[in-house]
């Protein structure tokens, strides 16, 4: 009995052992095989020839190439394709295949063999890739595709090889202006010192109501106010996680369509964001600021259109990349903002008026919000704000019900700005301190009404 058991313990210890791959702890080696060919053709031999038809490479010549697994299906945001990169590094590629849980036999930094024999390539418009696959025929008049490769086949075909180097070894870090080139596509980046929007921060990765084919297109910028997208498909596992509002690290491999580069993390252990969020839109302007008890803004003395820059006030886009612009019409010069049309996010934009709050006794403004569909505009006081810091760390009096706002049109504007009426400045609001214009609005589920201020007066 003795005897037996000890050899039923080795059984299971040698089947625990068999179930782990060598080249990395942590990986299950779940496919049980591997096999070393030799290479005799290179990725660029491949892609030389490549146009934007569908060719199918020799049916007689028994060619292989090599190269790295980038992608891993494990975390959902792939989808029936493995993503690679040469083993130089030089060209990434992709190889459609129909089979699910990809990741068990090709996870990232696997090297791999491709028979081309019979098979077929293009360089796929949609994505401006190379793509290596069976044939798509969609009948005439419409082009043949690259289509996946049979899930009965697909393992004598894209072989498993023995090798697994470290991942980090086919990581390229790079800022999201360099990384905007097809020289990237299919290869692992990585940014450094990027953040989710403001617009994104705080939803899912995948927002139902901000999705396009099935996935959320999320942008990710850096402190410059330079932007990428990172695209999570509704079936990823971790689609329903919120976004974070740090600042850190995020890695993906780098794909395009219509034109447009998408990043594709693979799992959450791609977002890797533990460092404090800046300010990606920063308050503006405030460089010639005046606290007096006396002002007549009808700003007749700005010049250019769409100006957003005010020397003698505050222009803080608290959320979202928006602020207050000068406008004109029919020749009168004034304030907007709104959340209708261009960048589809959520605003919280702020127009910063200061004042000698001992001095001054009165103020007033005047309104027109157009395409009404919501309430948009607060006014408040503050005394503690200090000028180009963020607005939270502020204490503001919201008095928006001491003043009459316009109430607009569903369509279009109305003839005549509203005046507010007069606000009686309390006796007890002593030293320098503002007045607050907040807008909040939202151009992915509203409200979005357009709001004007003008000829704002302190007395």
């Amino acid at each position: 009995m003795k005897k037996t058991l000890k050899l039923l313990s080795l059984s299971v210890f040698m089947t625990l052992v068999s179930c782990v791959n060598g080249d990395d702890y942590g990986t299950p080696n779940l496919s049980g095989e591997c096999t070393d060919l030799i290479a005799n053709k290179l990725v660029t031999d491949i892609s030389s020839t490549a146009t934007s038809s569908v060719q199918q490479y020799s049916t007689t010549n028994d060619d292989i190439i090599e190269a790295y697994v980038t992608s891993s299906d494990e975390g959902g945001n792939f989808y029936k394709s493995i993503s690679l990169v040469s083993t130089d590094g030089a060209l990434g590629f992709s190889i459609p295949v129909d089979a699910y849980n990809l990741y068990t036999k090709y996870e990232p930094g696997r090297k791999v063999f491709v028979k081309m024999k019979s098979l077929y390539f293009y360089n796929n418009s949609l994505t401006n890739s190379l793509e290596i696959g069976e044939l798509l025929d969609n009948g005439e008049p419409e082009p043949d595709q690259v289509g996946r490769i049979s899930g009965v086949t697909y393992e004598n075909i894209v072989v498993r090889g023995c090798t697994k180097v470290d991942e980090e070894t086919l990581v390229n870090s790079v800022t999201i202006p360099t990384l905007l080139n097809d020289s990237y596509l299919n290869k692992i980046v990585e940014l450094d010192n990027v953040q989710f929007s403001d617009g994104n921060v705080g939803k899912t990765y995948y927002d139902a109501t901000n999705q396009i084919g099935g996935a959320t297109n999320n942008t990710v910028s850096d402190n410059s106010g330079n932007t990428v997208i990172v695209r999570v498909s509704e079936f990823a596992t971790f689609a329903g996680n919120i976004i974070p509002s740090e600042n850190g690290k995020i890695r993906g491999v780098l794909t395009k369509y219509l034109g447009t580069y998408q990043l594709m993390v693979r799992t959450l252990n791609d977002i890797k964001l533990n460092n404090t969020r800046f300010d990606s839109n920063p308050p503006i302007g405030g460089s010639a600021i005046v606290y007096s008890g006396t002002l007549n803004e009808p700003f007749t003395s700005y010049t250019t259109t769409n100006q957003q820059i005010f020397p003698k006030y505050i222009n803080d886009a608290a959320v979202g990349s928006r602020y207050w612009q000068v406008k004109t019409f029919s020749g009168n010069k004034y304030i907007q903002m709104t959340s209708f049309g261009g960048t589809a996010e959520a605003n919280r934009t702020l127009f910063i008026v200061p004042v000698d709050m001992t001095a001054a006794s009165t103020f007033s403004f005047e309104s027109k919000a157009g395409f009404h569909n919501g309430n948009v505009l607060k006014v408040y006081y503050t005394t503690n704000y200090t000028p180009g810091t963020q607005i939270t760390t502020a204490t503001l009096t919201d008095i928006t019900s001491s003043f009459t706002i316009s109430p607009g049109l569903p369509s279009g504007y109305p003839t005549n700005f509203t005046p507010s009426g007069v606000y009686n400045i309390p006796a007890g609001i002593t030293g320098n301190g503002f007045f607050v214009f907040e807008y909040v609005g939202n151009g992915t589920g509203g409200p979005t009404t357009t709001m004007q201020i003008d000829n704002i007066v302190i007395n």
